[in-house]
């Protein structure tokens, strides 16, 4: 998976628009950059999926020397995301479509989280709720950036992107908030060019609240606070 061409098959072969009608029943949102549009840093530019191709998919692998696939384990958790099992089905299947043989993984976050971090996934699924006010920074430090000191703690691919690591941390000292966000836009570029991380989609929030409340505002993070609610 370091060959970009293996990347963009496994990217090609997945059917998102399908995954998005069949399994959320419509309710998800397609991405095609990484953070959401109320994130600062977001480019609407960015944001296109990758169109489905398996055909293409299957071409690229065998570019790459992989015609006839290759296995790896796909690691996913049980209760994270909504729909998350569902959806890894369906993944895991389309990879299957264009000759690969992932091997699938499913369980409780406290079992798999440990083979995620500790590099003993191929692949695996995970979700950032990065919130308004921390802007596209949040996701670039975290999870995007080398491991480096406090930097990288969810790299669990421990990939390495120089230039991407360079805008990050000039995007920390930068006070004109243009620029800084400029900087992240260009992070998350590279970050889809490389497809260091696959775009899948934002997960619907359902929530229930009695009539007697005339607000209970939603968070990305989906956790109430209460001291915004109003009756």
């Amino acid at each position: 998976m370091n060959d970009l061409r293996v990347r963009q098959a496994m990217q090609m072969a997945v059917d998102m628009e399908l995954i998005r009608d069949k399994v959320m029943r419509g309710k998800s949102r397609n991405a095609g950059t990484l953070v959401a549009p109320s994130i600062p840093g977001y480019s609407k530019a960015l944001d296109v999926p990758v169109a489905y191709d398996p055909e293409k998919a299957r071409a690229l692998l065998a570019e790459a020397g992989f015609a006839e696939g290759f296995e790896f384990d796909f690691v996913c958790t049980n209760e994270s995301y909504v729909n998350e099992e569902q959806f890894c089905q369906a993944i895991a299947s389309m990879w299957s479509r264009i000759g690969l043989t992932p091997k699938l993984d499913i369980g409780p976050t406290a079992k798999q989280t440990p083979k995620r971090a500790n590099g003993k996934a191929d692949v695996y699924t995970i979700g950032w709720a990065t919130l308004p006010m921390l802007d596209t920074y949040s996701i670039l430090v975290q999870m995007l950036h080398s491991k480096d000191g406090n930097s990288g703690v969810f790299n669990w691919g421990d990939w390495s992107y120089p230039e991407l690591d360079k805008l990050t941390q000039s995007a920390a000292v930068e006070l004109d908030r243009d620029t800084r966000l400029q900087m992240e836009t260009d992070a998350l570029k590279i970050a889809r060019d490389e497809i260091i991380m696959m775009p899948m989609h934002q997960q619907p929030m359902a929530w229930a609240v009695s009539k007697g409340f005339s607000d209970f505002p939603q968070f990305p993070d989906n956790k109430p606070r209460m001291w915004y609610v109003t009756k």
